[in-house]
C-alpha cells in the first residue's frame, strides 16, 4: 500500500485526485497507476484503469495472474470494481473507504451471490486508512478553498 500512495503523492503533485494502485503478484509489481483525468482528458483516467491498461500492453493479456494483488489508496468506484473484476483480479485492498462514491462495497454482495462468474478471493479495506483518507481530505480542502 506504500507504493500505492506514493503513486498518489505523485498524482496530487500534477494536480489529479490523489488516487494511487498498485498490481502485484509474487511480491512484484506487475503495473501501477494514478489518477490522470485531467492529464489525459479521459473520463476512465482512473488510478485503477490507468494500472490495469498498463498491466495489459506491457503482458499482452487482459487477465491478471492467480493470486494477484490489488492496492489502491481508496475504495474503487463501480467502475474501476467492474473492471477488477472483469481482469479476473483475486485480492483487493484498499485504503480509504469512500461513503459517498463507494461501489466495490455495493457489488461484493452481487458477486458473493454468483451474478458474476468471477469472484474476488478477499476484499479488505482500512490499510493506512488515516494516510490514505489524509491525502484526499487535503487535495479537497485546496480545491474547495475560496482564492482571494
Amino acid at each position: 500500500m506504500g507504493e500505492a500512495l506514493k503513486l498518489a503523492h505523485r498524482a496530487a503533485e500534477k494536480d489529479e485526485i490523489p488516487i494511487g494502485c498498485v498490481i502485484v503478484h509474487e511480491n512484484k509489481i506487475l503495473s501501477q497507476g494514478m489518477n490522470l483525468r485531467e492529464q489525459s482528458h479521459k473520463t476512465t483516467a482512473h488510478a485503477e484503469i490507468v494500472a490495469l491498461e498498463n498491466y495489459n500492453l506491457a503482458f499482452k493479456t487482459w487477465r491478471l495472474p492467480e493470486d494477484s494483488w490489488v492496492f489502491v489508496t481508496a475504495e474503487p468506484c463501480l467502475m474501476c470494481a467492474g473492471a477488477l473484476l472483469w481482469a479476473r483480479a483475486n485480492r483487493i485492498v484498499y485504503g480509504c473507504s469512500d461513503p459517498r462514491q463507494a461501489g466495490l462495497r455495493r457489488i461484493v454482495p452481487w458477486i458473493e451471490q454468483g451474478v458474476f462468474d468471477h469472484r474476488f478471493t478477499e476484499v479488505q479495506g482500512g490499510v493506512l486508512e488515516e494516510a490514505c483518507a489524509q491525502i484526499l481530505k487535503d487535495y479537497f480542502k485546496t480545491k474547495r478553498s475560496p482564492t482571494l
